[in-house]
């Protein structure tokens, strides 16, 4: 049970999280679908998170561990995050657009 959980924790925090972050912080939130918005968080992750790794196993005397790229990648998910609330963004409040956003989309309407 431990290793299933710790699977799908890790490739939230490996394939969505750090993407979904930084695709809030620097695209726009009316003129993306959700589907869109998964696409691109779900590529971004990915550069974002091989690239840190990568930069981190060329730094000299840092081997790379499970903790190692856990602390990068919980990093780089909630620095977005914190500059979001202080621009004046509430967590609440990106949590509801999304929803009402995903909510418009299946029923038909235009966003």
């Amino acid at each position: 049970m431990i290793e299933f959980l710790r699977a799908i924790l890790g490739g939230l925090f490996l394939f969505l999280v750090p993407g979904l972050a930084w695709c809030l912080l620097l695209f726009e939130k009316e003129k993306k679908d959700t589907l869109e918005l998964v696409a691109l968080s779900i590529a971004l992750s990915i550069s974002i998170s091989t690239l840190s790794i990568s930069f981190l196993s060329f730094m000299p005397g840092i081997k790379i561990t499970l903790i190692n790229a856990g602390i990068i990648l919980v990093t780089l998910s909630v620095i977005p995050f914190f500059i979001l609330i202080r621009k004046g963004n509430s967590l609440r409040d990106l949590y509801e657009e999304l929803t009402a956003r995903s909510y418009k989309k299946l029923n038909g309407k235009k966003i």
